[in-house]
């Protein structure tokens, strides 16, 4: 049976975000809306429906408004990325903000050698990592561009050479990240055949997308717990 989305009114929407976001106003959903952070539906009568989606997002704003005071153009640059790309995970999501602080939420093409210095890398280094896999989208080259996406993915390997992990060392999980993108569109593609805007599909992978990551995170640490339990006892056995 299909699902029927549920559509929130303003006031709604309001109640339910004042339970985290006391602060939270219908005067301040509107403004939002003027400023194009959010597009809710409308009525025939013109009054306001929130999906689901918008639900989240609103969260996601509040957040970045709360916890990070991030001006209204920054969050409207992270708000676009993540439209963009659905994959675009709250870890990523970190990383980047960063780096859009920075920038004052331009995402301004860059350089090799400005993307460089801004992630505090060498070229040497980031050629390295280019030739790896490290740095996708886009070919090598003088007429590469590199986002602040990518100046956050040099800064993320950057500190993991610093703890001694070679990029050899992460070429595996590139490989990784390959195959288990290919499984994912292989699993994604018949799940949108009865959808028809962009945005349900959008949403439709972003739910599953949610689900599979939630799912690895906690088998990962399942089974990380039961190695290190299973290297402590060898540790335990031999010492005895």
């Amino acid at each position: 049976m299909e699902r029927e989305e549920r559509l929130w009114t303003i006031g709604e929407v309001v109640h339910h975000l004042q339970e985290r976001f006391p602060d939270v106003t219908p005067s301040k959903l509107r403004y939002w809306e003027k400023a194009g952070l959010i597009r809710p539906r409308r009525t025939q009568g013109g009054h306001r429906l929130y999906c689901p989606m918008d639900v989240e997002r609103l969260v996601l704003i509040l957040n970045l408004r709360a916890r990070h005071r991030l001006p209204l153009p920054v969050v409207r640059a992270l708000l676009d990325r993540l439209e963009e790309d659905p994959a675009l995970n709250l870890g990523a999501v970190e990383a980047l903000l960063q780096v859009l602080q920075e920038s004052g939420g331009k995402l301004a093409a860059l350089t090799a050698e400005q993307a460089a210095r801004q992630a505090g890398i060498s070229m040497e280094q980031l050629r390295r990592m280019e030739a790896l896999g490290l740095l996708p989208d886009g070919s090598s080259g003088e007429e590469r561009r590199y986002n602040p996406e990518d100046v956050a993915l040099m800064r993320v390997v950057r500190d993991l050479e610093a703890m001694g992990i070679t990029c050899q060392n992460l070429a595996f999980y590139v490989k990784l990240v390959r195959a288990q993108v290919r499984h994912d569109i292989s699993l994604y593609a018949p799940l949108v055949g009865d959808l028809d805007t962009d945005a349900e599909r959008i949403g439709r992978f972003r739910e599953l997308h949610h689900l599979i990551q939630t799912l690895i995170g906690l088998l990962y640490r399942k089974y990380v717990r039961r190695a290190l339990m299973r290297r402590w006892l060898r540790r335990r056995a031999r010492s005895a």
